[in-house]
């Protein structure tokens, strides 16, 4: 029965046109201009003060990357907000349509671009200590873009959503606590009327975590 089955499946694949690919659909990595690179790096030098208390061993959290951590995130008074496993696609198309995906189930979405690219750099299995600055809470601007104005503590948004959850977080200060867990390069699939989306995620070590370089830098 189960030789039969396959047999269909292989049949059926042969007659519609099926593509593997790390660049298909809405995924593609963006390309990471001059500009963005700048933004990015000024917001990691200016509005994050980031601590490493591990170093991991394992692949670069990176620019086109699906970055998994368990997080823990908090107010500056200690207030715990979130605490558990969250995703990030850091420097995809289309990412706020991967973020309301439903099909990472029990895992939620990263939403604050702050926490995202303070996980950036991280190797995996390393553990990092990091304080967002109330401008970089809440912020609607494209990752990349740089901003000095001032923050209103009375404005709320999400932190995370998930399958079912939704935290809402104030524009504060926030202290985060993260242990990266996986970054790999995604691999989706389009079978035709069946089915698309990630069909696998691939493992890559580069780039490598270069231990000269400013915690800022954007890899």
């Amino acid at each position: 029965m189960l030789k039969r089955i396959l047999v269909i499946l292989v049949l059926a694949l042969t007659q519609v046109s099926c593509y593997i690919s790390e660049e298909s659909g809405g995924y593609t990595p963006a390309e990471l201009s001059d500009q963005e690179r700048q933004g990015i790096e000024w917001s990691k030098r200016e509005l994050l003060k980031i601590d490493d208390l591990k170093i991991g061993n394992g692949p670069v959290a990176a620019w086109g990357r699906k970055i998994s951590a368990d997080i823990e995130v908090r107010y500056s008074d200690g207030t715990l907000i979130y605490h558990g496993p969250a995703i990030a696609y850091f420097g995809m198309r289309d990412r706020v349509f991967i973020h309301n995906s439903v099909e990472e189930r029990g895992i939620l979405s990263l939403q604050q671009d702050g926490i995202i690219v303070g996980l950036n750099g991280m190797a995996v299995g390393g553990m990092r200590h990091v304080i967002v600055a109330p401008n970089l809470v809440c912020f609607q601007g494209a990752i990349g873009e740089s901003t000095s104005k001032g923050a209103d503590p009375n404005i709320t948004c999400d932190l995370v959503a998930g399958e079912r959850t939704i935290v809402r977080v104030r524009k504060e200060k926030l202290v985060v606590e993260a242990t990266l867990t996986a970054s790999c390069i995604p691999v989706f699939m389009e079978i035709p009327f069946i089915y698309k989306g990630q069909f696998r995620c691939r493992n890559s070590d580069i780039p490598k975590r270069d231990p000269n370089t400013p915690l800022w830098h954007v890899y």
